[in-house]
Order: C-alpha cells, then sequence, then structure tokens
C-alpha cells in the first residue's frame, strides 16, 4: 500500500530517521463522537525494543501552511494542526508524558512520546519491552483554530477522538 494522504501531506513512519513502509487501516466514523470526520485511520508498527533509545514518528509532508496545538487528555497525546483551507488533522498516540521535578507522572507505559513539528513521536527507552505502537489520524473539513464558541466547536473535537488509538476502528 502506498503513503497515507491527508489535506497536510503524505504520512511518513520514520524509525530512527529511517522512513519504514507501514499499511493504514482505515477507521468508521462513529455516530456520537466523529460523525463528520473525512479521514480516520490508525497506523500500527511493530518493533521490538533492544535495550536503547529510539524514536518512532508519525510525520506528514507539509503542503501548506499550518498552526499547531496540543490537545493530550488522559492515555492520550495528542497534537492537532490547522492549516488555512479550514482542515483541521490530528495524530495521537497512547501514552502519557507528563513531568512533575523530573519525575514520570504515570508507570502505566514503558515508553514515552513526543510532540513533533509535524506529527507525534514514541520514544523507545532503554527499559521499554512494548513491540505494539498505534498511531492516529483523523481529520476534518470547514473548521478554524478560531471557531471556539460557535457551532463548529463540536466539529473541531471529533479529529481528537478520531484519533484516539485506543478507540477501536
Amino acid at each position: 500500500m502506498g503513503k497515507l494522504i491527508t489535506p497536510f501531506g503524505e504520512i511518513d513512519i520514520i524509525i530512527d530517521g529511517q522512513p519504514v513502509s507501514y499499511t493504514a487501516r482505515a477507521g468508521k466514523k462513529i455516530k456520537k463522537l466523529c460523525s463528520d470526520v473525512l479521514g480516520r485511520f490508525q497506523i500500527v508498527v511493530h518493533y521490538v525494543p533492544d535495550g536503547k533509545e529510539h524514536s518512532i514518528a508519525c510525520v506528514f509532508t507539509p503542503g501548506c501552511s499550518y498552526e499547531k496545538t496540543q490537545e493530550s487528555g488522559e492515555r492520550l497525546e495528542c497534537q492537532s494542526f490547522y492549516n488555512d483551507c479550514r482542515f483541521k488533522m490530528s495524530v495521537g498516540v497512547e501514552c502519557e508524558a507528563g513531568y512533575v521535578g523530573g519525575k514520570r507522572l504515570s508507570d502505566e507505559y514503558d515508553y514515552d512520546a513526543e510532540y513533533l513539528e509535524t506529527g507525534m513521536s514514541y520514544l523507545i527507552l532503554p527499559g521499554t519491552k512494548t513491540e505494539q505502537y498505534v498511531f492516529g489520524i483523523s481529520w476534518i473539513d470547514d473548521v478554524d483554530r478560531n471557531d471556539l464558541g460557535d457551532a463548529n466547536h463540536n466539529r473541531d473535537i471529533q479529529t481528537w477522538f478520531g484519533a484516539d488509538p485506543t478507540v477501536s476502528l
């Protein structure tokens, strides 16, 4: 299968700086959570840790100008992007990446997450045992970052639900 094409550009999966092939699985719209999304996909990456630090990133190659914002929630690290054509795309990973005073807030995950300029990344740590990493990607049209407070805000939140990798396809 070829690369996933979004309104923001092609999606790449990069492991330690090297692009890898992948399969994007299409998901259905969920009536009460993300009924208006135009695209909802998950990309599963299988990676056997070797006791060293690694990065598994899901990024897009920008085809237009955009703004980004973090939209995390419980067990979800999510970053959203808005472009000038009134599209919004969210990229999510299952993780809790919060720290206070250098100490991790959650011990539920043996890996970490990182917010990137054009996507999200799983950070494999020396003690990581997890072998499956899922990226959720979702996009919608006719929204703008400045639409908060109007009827479109209800549409805006739908990519957050659509990009949550814990919500089944």
